[in-house]
């Protein structure tokens, strides 16, 4: 494959719910092109999209997958991403690098928009990338164009307009009708085949192109002229305006056809050519200093390239994928990646799971490099003369979390450095380590995420894991003061131990912390033993005294103590004001803290009464609800406790319609009756350490 400028190149990102024929599109057009001489298909495990084993064995894509290919002197750089939401990282990762976005929609859906659709839609929005919509599967059974466009217009916009249509649909669907040629495309023996449009449907066809060369018209005045003259737009002001109002997001056009059948497909592949954009009529944010710049596909200018994808492939290593922005590369090329610098070996162009070498990439074009030692996904690579990083991606916020834990202890060593290559590799993945909790929690979009996740760490790293809840990161407090002493004195030949002390605890506000005061006086501790006596208190404060939480908002005063002049020592001192501390901050009425977060629920209509239910058994307060995109929005305080696997939850109650955000908000006393469960619980888990 030759070198292709910016002028030359068409970015596309396939995007939208799972099932709709995204990966059939893109097949579907690899195969019209002549890219491949056979069309493959998902369920024998032969699409160029779909390649990896865990894709073949699901039948569902798992990641985006870059198909480049050549037409009439065009190239196209197709990314078809997955539909589950799961992995719509995948989708943030793709619109970020593409000139134009397909949203993908089945023509037989009964579910109206569904999540993938408005999640891919929504992501485009907040990129400003102009937004397509392909109405497939017109040739099934149950195959509903008007209400899909209903659907779509009532979900999003009014300027979601069909610049094609069906005719027929099921087993009568046999072509359709396009306003821009004002044609009628079948496909007949395996070819596209222009026809005159029906005599039945031409008024509509018409009226469909009037209204829209009216709309086109009224947004540019020197447009607005000449249709007034002349009455109508010649096809090239037509194409020219539209392409204006598409690029600036007042049209979403509605192609459509049947990918499987090939119906449609060489009349979307001619607009990519006229109407979709190339990188060189985009402009890319770029931070340089906290200053925001656009930079334009300029090849001439030193090289800048923004890291979308990082994938690890058997045998090879990293592969690291990017979008030139500027500039151009060839092999052996030194770049910087902030103060880290990369020697660039083989430059490669990929479709699916071939790569071609190349001996040099342009500005706009994507490309995929191999062996980089310090690039992750949302890196910038440059010329060593630059010193801006290209504007990152937005990462979303996780949804789920689990904790893990090595079946066999020698692969605690490794798997840190194993759930770090992952993250690099997909951002919408990580992991913490809370000392606090003493676990390792892994997060990311959905159980299919996480699960995929736990199937690479087995099959790249040989590291198998057991899964379990996340604890709760509760706050343990006291509500009133309380006083008293402890001693403790042991003799058992030799030299004892001892070590009294006298203390106060006082509850404090809310957020105000822990302090330690030091009243004795007249020395009855030794100054030397002070130290030791505030360890005892504040190791204890770590391991907690009535759920094994984190201590907080108290003030704790030694006000007097008793010593023996041989026995005494740091560490009877240190066990004394342990004890005295857990039997005071028992008497002092303590109380447990709860995270409460804000949780942000979309879902239809229809499932709100539901929603909101499920929300009050779990201990939720609803704060409000509005309309926005067709769904509503429930706003409601939920402890953390009671949002284990709500993801899950949610999809299964809104036949996968709902999708929800969360946020912490603050900490909050938990109910007594609850309490008395988490305690109980605490005590039974130390009786059974105890035991064994």
């Amino acid at each position: 494959m030759k070198a292709y400028h910016a002028k030359e190149i068409r970015n596309i990102a396939l995007v939208g719910h799972n099932s709709v024929g995204k990966t059939i599109l893109a097949e579907s057009i690899a195969f019209h092109t002549g890219k491949i001489t056979r069309m493959g298909s998902i369920e024998d495990g032969t699409t160029l999209s779909d390649y990896s084993a865990n894709e073949i064995e699901k039948k569902y894509s798992i990641r985006s997958s870059l198909i480049a290919i050549d037409n009439k002197d065009v190239k196209y750089n197709i990314i078809d991403c997955p539909g589950y939401v799961d992995f719509i990282g995948e989708t943030h990762s793709a619109i970020k690098v593409a000139d134009t976005v397909v949203v993908a929609v089945s023509a037989a859906s009964t579910q109206g928009t569904e999540v993938g659709t408005e999640q891919g839609f929504e992501i485009a929005r907040h990129n400003h990338k102009p937004t397509a919509f392909f109405i497939n599967k017109c040739d099934y059974e149950n195959a509903d164009y008007d209400k899909v466009i209903s659907d779509l217009q009532t979900a999003f916009s009014s300027s979601v307009t069909e610049v094609q249509f069906p005719i027929g649909k099921g087993d009568t669907f046999h072509g359709i009708v396009d306003i821009f040629d004002m044609k009628m495309y079948t496909m007949e023996n395996g070819k596209p085949v222009a026809k005159d449009i029906p005599a039945d449907v031409k008024s509509k066809a018409e009226e469909i192109k009037n209204a829209l060369a009216e709309n086109i018209a009224g947004s540019d005045e020197e447009l607005m002229n000449k249709y007034l003259e002349a009455g109508e737009l010649t096809p090239e002001e037509f194409n020219t305006g539209f392409k204006k109002a598409f690029t600036e997001g007042s049209i979403f056009p509605v192609f459509c056809g049947s990918a499987i059948k090939g119906i449609g497909i060489h009349s979307l592949m001619d607009k990519f050519n006229t109407i979709f954009l190339s990188p060189a009529d985009v402009k890319t944010p770029a931070i340089e200093k906290n200053l925001t710049e656009e930079l334009t596909a300029d090849e001439n200018k030193p090289f800048s390239a923004f890291v979308f994808k990082t994938v690890a492939e058997s045998h090879v290593g990293d592969m690291t994928f990017f979008k030139v922005i500027t500039g151009k590369l060839t092999p052996g090329t030194d770049l910087k990646n902030g103060d880290k610098i990369e020697r660039v070996g083989l430059i490669n162009i990929v479709t699916g799971k071939t790569r071609h070498e190349t001996n040099e990439i342009f500005a706009g074009d994507i490309g995929a490099v191999v062996k980089l030692k310090y690039t992750k996904t949302n890196d910038t690579l440059t010329d060593k003369s630059l010193n801006y990083i290209i504007k990152p991606m937005d990462i979303p916020k996780p949804l789920v979390w689990e904790a893990v834990n090595t079946k066999d202890k020698k692969d605690d060593a490794k798997i840190g450095q194993a759930l770090t290559a992952l993250s690099n590799e997909d951002p919408t993945f990580g992991y913490t380590i809370e000392p606090e909790l003493h676990q390792t929690i892994i997060h990311g979009q959905g159980q299919k995420h996480i699960e995929t996740m736990i199937e690479k760490l087995k099959e790249r790293f040989s590291i198998e894991i057991d899964v379990t809840e996340p604890k709760i990161p509760y706050r343990e407090t006291i509500t009133s003061n309380a006083e008293g002493s402890y001693r403790h004195k042991k003799q058992s030949g030799g030299k004892g131990q001892f070590g009294e002390v006298h203390m106060r605890v006082r509850p404090k506000g809310r957020g105000e912390g822990y302090n330690f005061v030091d009243s004795i006086v007249g020395g009855s501790i030794p100054a030397r033993f002070i130290p030791a006596v505030e360890k005892g208190v504040n190791e204890t404060l770590v391991t907690g005294v009535i759920s094994g939480s984190l201590v907080v908002d108290l003030e704790v005063e030694l006000f007097f103590g008793k010593f023996h002049d041989v026995d005494s020592s740091e560490m009877a001192f240190k066990i004394a004001s342990r004890t005295c501390f857990k039997d005071l901050f028992k008497k002092a009425n303590p109380i447990l803290l709860e995270p409460i977060y804000t949780v942000k629920v979309s879902v239809p209509e229809e499932y709100t009464g539901d929603i909101m239910g499920d929300i009050s058994t779990k201990r939720g307060r609803p704060e409000g609800m509005e309309s926005k995109a067709g769904k509503q929005v429930i706003t409601a305080k939920v402890p953390l406790s009671e949002m284990y696997r709500y993801a899950t939850t949610l999809r299964t109650m809104t036949q996968g319609k709902g999708w929800f955000e969360q946020e912490f908000s603050h900490y909050e006393v938990v109910p007594r009756e609850v309490q008395q469960k988490i305690v109980e619980k605490y005590e039974a888990s130390k009786g059974q350490e105890e035991e064994e």
